[in-house]
């Protein structure tokens, strides 16, 4: 199948207006990208950092959303407890005080917490952007970019290259595919690579 000639900036603009509209759009636009348009060096490295950012944010989110689902079985639990304790006799002041001074303020808190990462989130998408059309390196927020570099050097497969290593020592060794060779071959008998 021919593939289509698109200019890699406009790519470039799909993919960067799918990291607000949410990572079925950003699946889509990139498997329209990989299937259907030439794509060139430039824009595979670009997609790598769109993935690596938007896997970063996802990971953040997701734990923010563990730490809201804690936050909420605690209060929820302590909630049961002092309904409990309220059912043995104990004074209903002790519920309507615990609603007033904890439970309230922390789910106000909580509301605010949340409104504060989803601005900073948002300050990490418009920054990405603007890094990697100012053709700048990407120096996010923590921890959006330790996440984002650890997610860009798998996905380069820069965590396999100490093992790669290893194998290339060991002389007997294809250094492409791993697999064992004869000493002395000129070319490997799995994949056919030249040594």
């Amino acid at each position: 199948m021919k593939k289509l000639k698109v200019n890699e900036n406009v790519l470039a603009l799909a993919m960067f207006a799918s990291l607000f509209a949410g990572w079925q759009a950003m699946v889509i636009v990139l498997l329209f990208i990989w299937a259907f348009c030439e794509a060139g060096n430039s824009l595979q490295k670009l997609t790598v950092k769109v993935v690596s950012v938007f896997g970063a944010i996802a990971v953040v989110t997701l734990g923010w959303s563990l730490i809201v689902q804690a936050v909420d079985a605690s209060m929820g639990g302590l909630n049961k407890f002092f309904q409990m304790l309220v059912s043995w006799g104990v004074d209903s002041s002790l519920v309507l005080n615990a609603n007033k001074y904890a439970f309230t303020p922390i789910e106000l808190l909580m509301s605010i917490l949340e409104s504060v990462l989803n601005l900073l989130l948002l300050i990490v998408k418009v920054k990405f952007i603007f890094s990697v059309l100012a053709n700048k390196n990407y120096a996010g927020i923590w921890p959006v970019k330790g996440i984002a570099t650890k997610i860009e050097e798998f996905a380069n497969n820069k965590y396999y290259e100490e093992d790669k290593g290893k194998k290339e020592s060991k002389g007997n060794f294809c250094p492409k595919c791993g697999e064992k060779c004869e000493e002395g071959a000129a070319f490997c008998p799995s994949c056919g690579n030249k040594f």
